[in-house]
């Protein structure tokens, strides 16, 4: 499940820039029980970069991918949703993930 990948690391740094305080206050008021964000929060980060990129961020622009992040930075309540909805997401996949893992053993 990992996102990881030279390229996305560096859009992970614009995230962290411009929403990781939104993504922590998400984590601590609805998902704190379910994330243990010492250990996660770099995968978070990735999976939510990759996601807001899109499949076909080979040719992302930096501009472009700047500009709706500060959007989301400063609309704060659609910020919010978008950020839960993400973590959301990323807890089902991870989840699914390790289920398929146990299954495989």
């Amino acid at each position: 499940m990992s996102h990881g990948t030279i390229f996305t690391d560096y859009f992970a740094d614009l995230v962290e820039e411009h929403l990781g305080n939104i993504i922590e206050e998400i984590i601590e008021k609805y998902y704190e029980d379910q994330i243990d964000k010492e250990f996660e929060y770099e995968e978070i980060l990735k999976f939510i970069t990759a996601e807001l990129m899109g499949t076909n961020n080979v040719d992302y622009d930096e501009a472009e991918f700047t500009k709706t992040l500060r959007k989301l930075a400063r609309k704060k309540s659609v910020g919010r949703l978008v950020i839960s909805y993400l973590i959301a997401k990323y807890i089902e996949e991870r989840d699914k993930f390790l289920e398929e893992e146990d299954f495989l053993e």
